[in-house]
């Protein structure tokens, strides 16, 4: 019988990409994301394969853009469930996501004496992830999402800037591709 490979791994050799048998998977992931402003994003993720039809991905990632003598950067740690088993098979999958995140965002002027603004945000998020197993252990991750957060609202006057007491949501696109190994 004649095996299919990738590169040197005959793909009957590739295990399921979702197996709850092998519950862990640790992985890098970068992309953009956009917003407010748009800016690199670069991060990590941990996959918790809970069940077959459920699984949970904890993540932290770091964006960065330097505007108008400012730095602006937002650090994110949240987690997004899944459903692997809708769309998909045994090397692959496709999946509504959905899942809560806090987003430590932080506007850093880069002269003078100039006081930095910090504000705490917390969001929900929803979208979609697709995963395929390359190789033993390997798969390649994508993920689409938008982010609903609530924040302090942002001030400036030029000079200096700040967060104001008052409420408001703000909308963030996010989209991502990443390794992962399975451990």
């Amino acid at each position: 019988m004649m095996w299919l490979t990738l590169g040197s791994v005959a793909l009957a050799e590739i295990p399921d990409v979702h197996d709850p048998k092998r519950p862990i998977a640790l992985g890098s992931r970068a992309g953009v994301w956009t917003g407010p402003y748009s800016a690199p994003a670069v991060g990590g993720h941990i996959t918790l394969r809970a069940s077959r039809w459920l699984g949970l991905v904890g993540f932290a990632d770091h964006t960065l853009l330097v505007r108008d003598a400012t730095a602006r950067h937002d650090h994110i740690l949240g987690f997004s469930a899944y459903t692997p088993k809708l769309l998909g098979g045994r090397r692959w999958y496709v999946s509504p996501t959905l899942g809560a995140c806090v987003d430590f965002r932080m506007d850093t002027p880069l002269a003078g004496r100039v006081p930095s603004a910090t504000d705490v945000l917390f969001g929900t998020h929803a979208g979609v992830a697709a995963e395929a197993a390359i190789g033993r252990g390997w798969s390649v991750r994508a993920t689409a999402q938008g982010f609903l957060y609530v924040g302090n609202s942002e001030s400036g006057d030029g000079w200096s800037v700040g967060t104001l007491q008052t409420l408001r949501p703000s909308g963030v696109a996010q989209l991502l591709a990443g390794l992962s190994y399975t451990l």
